[in-house]
């Protein structure tokens, strides 16, 4: 009887493994929590932010070039 009590009382290895436990929940938790973060915005408002980006960046690459700033 006294040995099943001492084997109870190391609870090291059953307090390690729930510390790891509780890791690995936390981490599943935070990816499929942050996948459809989106700061306040709609998919929709984000591809329109992202195609007013290009259409700025293309059209400065197309002065740019015009003037005779960038060389292949």
């Amino acid at each position: 009887m006294r040995r099943d009590l001492r084997q109870w009382a190391d609870a090291s290895k059953v307090l390690n493994a729930m510390v790891i436990l509780g890791f690995a929940i936390a981490i599943m938790v935070s990816i499929f929590s942050c996948q459809e973060y989106y700061i306040g915005k709609t998919k929709e408002e984000l591809a329109n932010e992202m195609w007013r980006t290009d259409s700025l960046l293309m059209r400065i690459k197309w002065e740019a070039d015009s003037l005779g700033l960038i060389h292949d």
